[in-house]
């Protein structure tokens, strides 16, 4: 019953994103290119420009024409190059303002709300933010690029040295003193990957010479998977760093697990399953590039990405099907099977009630590009331009 729901369900959107990833996106898309590898239209202020090329965002008294910056730029403008970057290793964050002192921003009745805003309601970063992981409604790490690392006490966002200028792509936490990030600048078909960890004191570089990592996930503190492109996946077991076959050259994108248990998503419908002992690839036929995972429980495991792709484990069988051609899934998060919450470009919020999805008021047009909660009244969605979204019910 749920199934056939979701699958008669549209969630409307009128976005013309589509996800690949890497050079699938030089190649296909009619748009520019996200450092994440998404294709883009290339005629917004945050995403401008031409096809193929590296998408750019705009300054603040600059508009995107003909799918080129034009006016002129104020200091500040942010640049964003499709897998270029600063290739500066270990040469320290760069300078960030102080975060915002105030109490978490008001919402609106089961709404969202801007967050992660300074004194003076801007941005505590104008870097775009990828990947977000709320441990706890008073530890929520937030990373992104040129070695952005944000944290939430409870009360105030905070900007953290964390040490590098790479781009940051996933954060995953076990504790407040035991925190991993990824990611890596520069072409990902070099060895550009980068992998941090926060002891509760200060971030270090555990380990260098990767292919980019996009992704971290863990079980436990003693259990930590990470995974990028070309099939890059790398297992810490609370001591030592070893890397694990994934009988995959594809670009991996996303973990989630329960237990024993552990899948991995990507580029060109790739989902790959841990069963405790190896990683084999499951055949659905999906083509169009995976960008998230959400493990319920051993039982009950959702995928989506782009072009609509979406795909439902049940424990015995994958079933795939579609939400619409035009639904980009960028991050996917949920307390439970029915509240579940995606986003997408377009500062797109869709929510699904266990009925039907629905499409629900966003403050901002910005690409989010990762939502995550430590339950379902307290989530909060990441993006461009240093955008941070807070849901409070």
């Amino acid at each position: 019953m749920l199934l056939a729901l979701v699958v008669t369900s549209s969630f409307a959107c009128q976005t013309r994103a589509i996800v690949v990833r890497t050079m699938e996106c030089q190649r296909v898309c009619p748009g520019c290119c996200d450092v994440t590898g998404a294709c883009l239209t290339g005629e917004d202020n945050d995403a401008c420009g031409a096809p193929g090329a590296a998408c750019s965002a705009c300054g603040p008294s600059e508009t995107c024409s003909a799918r080129s910056c034009v006016g002129r730029p104020v200091d500040g403008g942010v640049d964003v190059t499709f897998d270029g970057g600063n290739q500066e290793l270990d040469a320290g964050a760069l300078p960030m303002p102080d975060a915002g002192t105030s109490t978490p921003t008001p919402c609106p009745p089961d709404g969202w709300c801007m967050d992660g805003l300074d004194a003076m309601g801007q941005a505590i970063t104008t870097n775009h933010l990828r990947s977000v992981w709320a441990r706890a409604s008073d530890d929520v790490w937030a990373v992104g690029d040129q070695g952005t690392v944000l944290h939430f006490d409870g009360v105030t966002w905070r900007a953290a040295q964390s040490g590098i200028s790479d781009d940051l792509f996933g954060v995953w936490a076990a504790g407040p003193n035991d925190v991993w990030a990824t990611g890596g600048s520069g072409n990902p078909s070099q060895d550009v990957g980068v992998i941090l960890h926060f002891d509760g004191a200060a971030w270090s570089v555990v380990r260098r010479g990767l292919k980019r990592v996009d992704a971290v996930w863990g079980s436990s503190a003693s259990d930590v998977w990470f995974a990028g492109t070309a099939g890059t996946l790398l297992r810490w077991n609370g001591t030592m760093l070893t890397a694990v076959a994934s009988n995959t050259t594809r670009d991996i994108v996303d973990l989630t697990g329960n237990g024993t248990r552990a899948w991995a998503v990507g580029s060109s419908g790739l989902i790959l399953s841990w069963n405790g002992a190896s990683w084999s690839e499951v055949s659905t036929g999906m083509t169009s590039g995976l960008t998230s995972a959400l493990a319920f429980g051993a039982s009950l495991t959702w995928v989506a990405g782009g072009n609509g792709a979406f795909a439902t484990w049940d424990g015995a069988t994958w079933r795939t099907l579609s939400v619409g051609q035009n639904v980009t899934v960028m991050g996917m998060w949920g307390a439970r099977p029915d509240a579940v919450w995606s986003v997408g470009p377009d500062g797109e919020l869709h929510f699904f009630n266990g009925v039907s999805p629905s499409i629900k008021t966003s403050p901002t047009t910005r690409f989010l590009r990762d939502v995550h909660g430590s339950d379902a009244r307290n989530i909060w969605a990441v993006g461009f331009n240093g955008t941070v979204l807070r849901y409070r019910p």
